[in-house]
């Protein structure tokens, strides 16, 4: 069984992606991976405004609930944040200056979140579970969670 890089992100912003409602992750890091790559939420819920309400109770925590292929890394210019700022769905200005427009495309939503503790930075995840539900979700034939 072939190890995944898995991202931890906080919820909202990690069931966002999963759900192809957002395509952009800000980072403070690059790398050089490109590829499919694990969604983690993490256990902390952000409290930071977005474009539009979504549902925070109900999101799952603590867990891998998706993919999404990672497909270019950026670097984050105020002239880049002005054009695909609505992208991130976050509504406050520039975070950082040093920051990376993570670009995302094809995402997989799990049938259901994957219990598993997230790390910093990317890691590896050796799971059999996660490899079962990675497989299931890129079948287009079976269907998807919604909130």
């Amino acid at each position: 069984m072939d190890e995944l890089l898995a991202l931890s992100t906080r919820q909202p912003w990690a069931s966002l992606i999963v759900l192809g409602l957002k395509d952009i992750e800000i980072r403070t890091w690059i790398t050089k991976h490109r590829g499919r790559l694990l969604i983690h939420a993490g256990t902390t819920i952000s409290i930071r405004p977005m474009k539009f309400w979504f549902p925070k109770r109900n999101v799952p925590t603590g867990a891998i609930i998706g993919s999404v292929k990672l497909i270019d890394v950026v670097r984050f210019t105020r002239k880049t944040w002005k054009e695909w700022g609505d992208r991130h769905l976050d509504i406050g200005r520039l975070p950082l200056e040093n920051t990376y427009a993570w670009i995302l495309e094809d995402p997989r939503p799990f049938l259901e979140p994957i219990p598993y503790r997230g790390l910093l930075k990317l890691f590896r995840v050796s799971s059999l579970a996660v490899h079962r539900a990675l497989t299931a979700s890129l079948n287009p034939t079976l269907t998807r969670w919604v909130f």
